[in-house]
């Protein structure tokens, strides 16, 4: 595909692809953004921070039916003290009453507040989760479109990729590397010959570094590759 473009060259995908690639870009920036942990205004949708703030609700919860329970208790025990004219027992009772109505009346307003805490938890991780599920089907899109673009250029190139690689096998200093003549079968499962063969067709503005032994020097290697070499040395 790199070869393609560099000739000028455009897969009938290329502005589908452009596309794609500016959006994943902006999602994966936004995502950058978004994770950084010193944001004081971030917020902790880890499993961990679901989990405790789902414990606050339950316990909050359970203080809540505990306390109504013991208000509506007191309140029986106040009544049937009155009614049995007993005024002491009456205002123990009142003040038992009291103080129990107090706490169920913050009990209330913290479980009301672990909800809320709760509820903007569980939104913010639903929201996480759908960028990420946005994300991901970008770059299922991105790589299916990528795989498009190569699949037209290996159809609107592979002959002369192909040409490229029989021509390598054919070089002189690629038959002395093996003692003979490598078939282009054999080349095309090799990694540097296919890089060769795609420098041979590609477009290049600059001069092309090289170290391995398929060419005699430098000068045959610029022959070659159509290309300006600037050193040529055998690989290791």
């Amino acid at each position: 595909a790199a070869v393609g473009r560099s000739r000028g060259r455009r897969a009938p995908v290329a502005d589908d692809l452009d596309r794609l690639e500016a959006k994943l870009a902006e999602h994966r920036d936004r995502a950058a953004g978004e994770s950084n942990a010193d944001d004081p205004e971030r917020v902790d949708t880890s499993a961990a921070a679901l989990r405790q703030a789902r414990h606050r609700v339950a316990a909050a919860g359970e203080d809540e039916s505990r306390l109504r329970e013991r208000v509506a208790t007191l309140r029986g025990r106040v009544n049937a003290h009155r009614d049995a004219g007993d005024d002491e027992a009456t205002a123990a009772a009142r003040q038992e009453l009291v103080e129990a109505a107090t706490e169920l009346s913050e009990v209330e307003t913290e479980r009301v507040a672990a909800e809320q805490r709760l509820s903007a938890l569980e939104q913010a991780s639903r929201a996480e989760r759908d960028r990420r599920d946005a994300r991901l089907k970008l770059e299922d899109a991105v790589e299916n479109r990528r795989r498009d673009a190569r699949a037209y250029f290996a159809g609107e190139l592979g002959a002369e990729f192909e040409a490229a690689l029989r021509d390598l096998a054919s070089l002189p200093a690629a038959s002395a590397a093996v003692g003979s003549p490598p078939a282009p079968t054999d080349l095309e499962s090799d990694p540097v010959a296919r890089s060769l063969a795609a420098v041979r067709l590609a477009d290049l503005s600059a001069p092309v570094v090289l170290s391995c032994g398929r060419f005699s020097d430098a000068e045959a290697a610029a022959d070659w590759l159509g290309a300006p070499v600037v050193r040529c040395s055998p690989s290791d």
